[in-house]
């Protein structure tokens, strides 16, 4: 069944597992991120990209994956990152009204965290209305320049834009993510009920970006899989209403899925933790916020060509100028 290969399915799990372990799928610790009344996110964000940036390096030259950067996405309005710019700032606001975004959901639906199956539930729906109309709003950004190769017209980089040897970007990358994550573990140490320091949980996540490479050649990433559950929606709906059976859309993001809840659900098991793990309470999220919350992260991730995991932890560390403007944008969307 295309949607439960064992590979993806298991490089779902260390990745749930990762999450799971490294503490940012509370929806506390999401919230107090955005609002910057702590920074355990932020550490595990950096350490996580900063590994992954290595992990898809020697991937490549390994040859055993080809992770290619992000690519832009315009809605042709302001700006060619127009797409990028306005989904993430959606993708924000869900994930300030939620305390969740469309990978950590898994691991609250394995946690128990009672909003979790809601923001689900807003993700799906987020889904099919973005199947329906919202497909033909993006289109990848073509940069007809005179003089640059095709994959710089459509895959713009750092290194490119600065005209600078890739390998000294990335090491410059790898000195920034460094430095803030040493600045803030100091100035912000994190608190007791943390299981594992935020550098140590990124490192976590970097490694589950190595078994993604590995099993399946992709990098992580988990929007896509409410777009198929979309797709899946409408090609039912018009084999119930009017007969037309085409060939089914692709859903193989669902085995990734799957593996995330499966692996999130181990850890949580295997350590003791339960949906108000948080020492200080996790944050009420109503039911009305919590499904137009996740309509908003599917439809905001899905504008923007990626969620927090494709751009932050994936696309960044690629170091694709389109993910840049797109996290910074998430991080403005959620204050």
């Amino acid at each position: 069944m295309e949607a439960l290969k064992p590979r993806s399915v298991l490089s779902g799990a260390f990745f749930g597992a990762a999450l799971t372990a490294s503490g940012v799928w509370s929806p506390t610790v999401i919230v107090q991120q955005l609002h910057f009344e702590d920074f355990h996110m932020l550490k595990v964000f950096l350490s996580a990209s900063a590994s992954s940036a290595i992990v898809i390096l020697l991937a490549n030259r390994l040859n055993f994956s080809a992770a290619k950067p992000t690519i832009p996405k315009s809605l042709d309005r302001f700006s060619k990152y127009d797409g990028n710019i306005i989904g993430v700032l959606l993708l924000g606001s869900g994930m300030a009204l939620t305390g969740a975004c469309p990978g950590t959901v898994l691991p609250q639906i394995a946690t128990g965290i009672r909003s979790a199956p809601l923001v689900l539930l807003g993700g799906i729906l987020g889904g099919i209305i973005y199947s329906k109309y919202g497909k033909q709003l993006t289109r990848p950004t073509p940069f007809p320049v005179k003089g640059e190769t095709k994959q710089s017209e459509e895959r713009p980089t750092i290194d490119q834009t600065l005209s600078i040897d890739p390998i000294r970007a990335l090491a410059l990358y790898e000195a920034l993510c460094l430095g803030i994550v040493a600045s803030v573990s100091f100035l912000a140490p994190d608190t007791k009920e943390i299981l594992v320091p935020g550098a140590v949980g990124g490192l976590f996540v970097g490694g589950s970006q190595f078994t993604s490479l590995w099993l399946t050649g992709n990098t992580l990433g988990v929007s896509t899989a409410y777009e198929q559950l979309g797709d899946l929606f409408w090609w039912i709906l018009r084999i119930v209403t009017k007969g037309r059976r085409t060939e089914r859309p692709t859903i193989k993001s669902l085995a990734f899925v799957l593996g995330s809840i499966l692996g999130s659900f181990a850890v949580r098991k295997a350590l003791g933790i339960n949906g108000a793990g948080h020492k200080g309470g996790e944050v009420v999220i109503g039911s009305l916020r919590a499904v137009v919350g996740g309509v908003l992260l599917t439809i905001g991730s899905r504008i923007a060509g990626g969620c927090t995991s494709g751009h932050g932890i994936s696309g960044m560390s690629l170091l694709s100028v389109s993910s840049f403007i797109s996290v910074g944008a998430m991080f403005a969307g959620g204050m």
